[in-house]
């Protein structure tokens, strides 16, 4: 049988069995059938994740950002307390777009809240350490566009990438406007 006959015919079993038009056990069947036993091709089911599991990870990063603005403009907390809720929530973001990209989820959410917190992060600690000087919350700002352009670019993501590329067109036609 042809090629690409074959694969026509495998991609049509792989619909019946994920659509359930067949019993799971007569599609397995036909696709050691028509793959010759070479189950290579053929995807793993992926475990489920738990519907409480996600549901608490999507609170705790949606909380996470309004959290993030409270600490910083509307408390007198220590500089030092402010970092460690900052990084706090910027590792809390990140270890959950970890978890959605092994399980195959939306990461969007995580990643955007993740950035911003990121961003605030790092502008808070130019601010501290180097008060008043524009350059250095300049190469902080900067950083996170090189964050956010990588970001774009390892999750294919069109939005950071122009939001990386924007934020430096933005930040080098300031110094010279």
């Amino acid at each position: 049988m042809e090629q690409k006959r074959k694969e026509i015919i495998i991609n049509e079993i792989k619909y019946w069995k994920q659509t359930r038009l067949l019993p799971e056990q007569y599609c397995d069947f036909l696709l050691a059938l028509y793959t010759e036993g070479n189950r290579d091709d053929i995807e793993q089911p992926t475990r489920q994740v738990p519907t409480w599991a996600v549901r608490v990870t999507v609170a705790m990063i949606g909380i996470c950002l309004p959290l993030a603005l409270l600490v910083i403009y509307f408390t007198e907390l220590s500089f030092v307390l402010q970092t460690l809720i900052l990084s706090l929530f910027v590792i809390i973001c990140f270890i959950a777009v970890r978890f959605f990209v092994q399980n195959k989820m939306l990461t969007h959410m995580a990643l955007i809240v993740g950035a911003l917190s990121l961003l605030l992060l790092s502008i808070r600690v130019s601010d501290f350490y180097f008060s008043g000087s524009t350059n250095a919350l300049a190469v902080a700002v900067m950083f996170n566009c090189f964050v956010w352009l990588l970001i774009g670019w390892r999750f294919s993501l069109m939005y950071f990438f122009i939001s990386g590329v924007v934020g430096i067109i933005l930040l080098i036609s300031s110094f010279f406007i």
